[in-house]
């Protein structure tokens, strides 16, 4: 039994159809939510964002500094800060370092939790930017490091600090 050209066509466009149904779920699913983020004000909140925010820094751990990058190729320090915010919290915040400054809310230096983003004023850059982890730690790019991990009290960033503020709930 023979199928003619017309139908054989309409079967194969039907599979083709299906078949992209198919990788498309499984790639948006896959992808929808690798981080599941209970946004509470407990300990178990600190300490699940902490988790996560060291469980993604792995993947970019000694990325290179590129100025206006936002890539594992090499970023700077407010397109990394943007990328993981809007990764892993679904947040999307400015791309400059000035007007990432301007979201969320104030925070004292003394209350900061895992997520507020910490700025800096240092010699030479207009501003800077990282991520708090914990434990007196910021995730950052660092033009000679690359994307790294520095301590808030270090007697450098301590002397050039700026402001903390706070986007996640």
């Amino acid at each position: 039994m023979r199928i003619n050209s017309l139908a054989y066509l309409q079967i194969r466009a039907f599979y083709f159809i299906i078949l992209t149904f198919l990788v498309l779920f499984y790639m948006l699913t896959g992808c929808a939510s690798s981080y599941q983020v209970d946004l509470d004000s407990s300990e178990t909140h600190k300490i699940n964002i902490e988790q996560i925010l060291r469980e993604e820094l792995k993947l970019w751990i000694y990325t290179p500094y590129s100025m206006g990058g936002t890539k594992f190729g090499g970023t700077d320090c407010s397109g990394f800060v943007m990328i993981v915010y809007d990764k892993l919290f679904r947040i999307t915040l400015p791309r400059d370092t000035i007007n990432q400054a301007t979201a969320g809310v104030f925070i004292n230096k003394k209350e900061l939790k895992p997520g507020d983003l910490v700025f800096f004023k240092p010699p030479k850059i207009r501003r800077h930017v990282g991520i708090y982890l914990n434990s007196g730690e910021f995730a950052h790019t660092s033009s000679r490091k690359g994307v790294t991990i520095s301590r808030i009290d270090d007697p450098y960033w301590n002397k050039y600090y700026w402001t903390s503020r706070r986007i996640l709930p």
